[in-house]
């Protein structure tokens, strides 16, 4: 009876904990917001439990102030200075990305490490040495308070490319990358 108690006491903490983590904001007009299943396993020496919850990824959210054309456009140059192909680009939505982009290491001068957290084995990050297949997406939309919201989304999962035969690993976004192009679009419109 002595071990249920502990053994309770951390299933209560994760319970609250994945229950807090499913309460993201969201932006109006920004890209749909993905709700990923995921399964916590908690392993005791008498038994394994595992615990659903859903991650909710809304999006990094930064103001840009600046006519719409020119953000558009800022936006459009941003992803070819960080070599990002765009796959997906609906004008009338001013929303852009790529839905299957494949990279390992970097995206533009970050390291994969300040861009995806995939977990770590032996205290190196996986990012580093995982392939990544991410969707990356932007959209702007008006702010009523004045200017624009430029709001990205990343999903990406990662798997080793020494045992291609496992099951990928979910990778969160750090927000690293989604800074550096809301920076760059910054920039590029003088804001």
């Amino acid at each position: 009876m002595s071990r249920v108690a502990p053994l309770a006491t951390v299933l209560v903490a994760l319970s609250a904990a994945g229950c807090a983590s499913s309460s993201g904001g969201s932006s109006t007009g920004a890209p749909n917001v993905t709700q990923t299943p995921v399964t916590q396993r908690i392993v005791s020496p008498t038994s394994v439990i595992n615990i659903n919850t859903v991650d909710v990824n809304s999006g990094y959210s930064q103001i840009i102030v600046a006519t719409m054309d020119a953000a558009w456009t800022a936006l459009n140059v941003t992803y070819s200075d960080l070599k990002i192909p765009i796959n997906t680009l609906v004008d009338a939505q001013h929303t852009l990305g790529n839905n299957s982009f494949k990279t390992r290491r970097r995206v533009g001068p970050l390291p994969m490490y300040q861009i995806l957290d995939c977990g770590n084995a032996q205290g190196i990050p996986n990012a580093e040495t995982y392939d990544i297949q991410m969707s990356i997406v932007s959209t702007l939309t008006p702010n009523p308070k004045g200017g624009l919201n430029l709001v990205t989304r990343i999903d990406a999962t990662g798997r080793s490319p020494n045992f291609s035969r496992e099951n990928p690993v979910v990778c969160h976004s750090a927000g690293a990358l989604e800074k550096h192009i809301a920076e760059i679009v910054r920039q590029k419109v003088g804001s």
